[in-house]
């Protein structure tokens, strides 16, 4: 799902599954509204005073923690300069200045920072790494006594519509085979116990969360198939680049997403994995 792929150094143009085009940063915003109340009905940073966010991206949760924790201080690291210019301007543009955020452009598997923090935030970034328990431990050393950490993290093959569209089937898969060939991982949220532990953490506590949407809530649920169509539809470019797919498998994906959106009976299912820890 969807920052950027920290901790891929060792590659020379690490390579996101995403891209850092304008429509997919402006994506990246929008789809941080639409399932807000989702990921933060678990989420709380209210004893917290200067948080590190790892893979701030575009600032896209980062607006989203300020509005509901104004308290905060938020050193957002991101590992792309272009993510970290329009997290700038979104910030100017939201009216919030150095006393409140600052981003850093670094390797989230070596971390230099300036200070430490009582409280940490990861969403959507572990998915694109190919080491995510070096990251867990690479921050580690700059979180105070007793920190809080939450972690959001996808599990992809939880993913079901019904009826059952191949188009989109078989767009999934090529789409989470190729996450899986640049160092990422689609199902990483269901480790994120054994990571946690595994980096030293404490008091590991482990939630599923999603969507489950039927004929009851037809609003919600043509909002999330749009969500879900424009999710899938930012990896176009690459697997087109990489010829797994061509124009009109893209295309026959969309037309049968919109169709299950329109659908009165159809369903969408999907779940991803949050954490929370301590250090």
């Amino acid at each position: 799902m969807w920052e950027f792929p920290l901790g891929m150094d060792q590659r020379k143009e690490p390579k996101y599954i995403h891209g850092y085009h304008e429509v997919e940063q402006e994506r990246l915003r929008e789809q941080a509204k639409v399932i807000e109340n989702k990921i933060y009905d678990f989420i709380h940073f209210n004893e917290q005073k200067h948080i590190l966010e790892l893979g701030s991206g575009v600032g896209a949760q980062t607006e989203i923690l300020l509005r509901r924790y104004p308290h905060l201080q938020i050193t957002g690291v991101e590992y792309e300069p272009r993510q970290i210019q329009k997290a700038e301007q979104n910030m100017a543009k939201l009216g919030y200045g150095l006393e409140k955020v600052r981003f850093l452009q670094q390797d989230a598997t070596k971390l230099d920072l300036p200070g430490k923090y009582d409280g940490a935030f990861v969403c959507w970034v572990l998915e694109h790494v190919q080491q995510p328990v070096k990251i867990l431990h690479s921050m580690k050393p700059f979180l105070s006594r007793g920190a809080k950490i939450i972690l959001t993290e996808v599990f992809n093959a939880t993913f079901y519509t019904y009826p059952v569209r191949q188009e989109v089937v078989t767009y999934w898969k090529i789409y989470n085979d190729y996450q899986v060939s640049i160092g990422g991982d689609p199902q990483v949220g269901a480790r994120l116990g054994d990571l946690l532990d595994e980096a030293g953490y404490q008091n590991i506590e482990l939630r599923s969360g999603g969507f489950h949407l039927d004929s009851r809530d037809q609003h919600e649920k043509k909002l999330v198939f749009n969500y879900w169509k424009n999710l899938m539809s930012s990896g176009a470019p690459a697997l087109l680049e990489e010829k797994l797919l061509n124009e009109e498998e893209v295309a026959a994906m969309q037309v049968a997403m919109d169709e299950l959106r329109d659908l009165s009976h159809s369903i969408f299912y999907y779940r991803f994995i949050q954490a929370t820890a301590y250090v």
